[in-house]
């Protein structure tokens, strides 16, 4: 799986940046603003678990580029929101489209029903690594106990 992960995360980074010129953190920022609206830094990180510092040079890149733009956010004075441009969203549906081929590309041997079920399955994987994670969260937040002195 990790294998495969590897290569289509490689093949996606090419087509990123040979077809749009942005890179996968950049196709990252770039569909949370388009998918789930007005969004945080902290919230981009949160969703695709990676360190702020690789967002804040997306966001970089996105801004000179004039594909997001940032704006106060209202509840929240030292915090911005980012948001794409029309620009923005004229590549994010573009990379959608190139994604959507590419998935038809490499599955098109499988029948309905056979990427139904591999949905499923890869759908069933996430929910347990999720939960693995939710438990070693919480195990690694909670407190030790102290051993007594005897």
């Amino acid at each position: 799986m990790l294998l495969l992960a590897r290569k289509i995360e490689r093949e996606t980074a090419r087509d990123l940046q040979s077809a749009f010129n942005i890179s996968v953190a950049e196709w990252r920022v770039l569909s949370i603003t388009c998918t789930r609206g007005s969004s945080s830094a902290a919230e981009i990180c949160a969703v695709f678990e990676t360190d702020r510092a690789e967002v804040s040079r997306a966001v970089s890149r996105l801004l000179k580029a004039d594909l997001i733009q940032r704006e106060p956010d209202d509840s929240h004075r030292q915090k911005m929101r980012i948001i794409a441009t029309p620009a923005g969203r004229v590549v994010f549906d573009g990379v959608v489209a190139t994604r959507d081929a590419y998935f038809s590309y490499i599955m098109q041997d499988m029948t309905q029903e056979e990427r139904h079920n591999f949905n499923r399955a890869l759908e069933g994987i996430a929910i347990r690594v999720d939960e693995r994670r939710s438990t070693r969260i919480r195990t690694a937040g909670a407190p030790r106990s102290r051993r007594s002195k005897d």
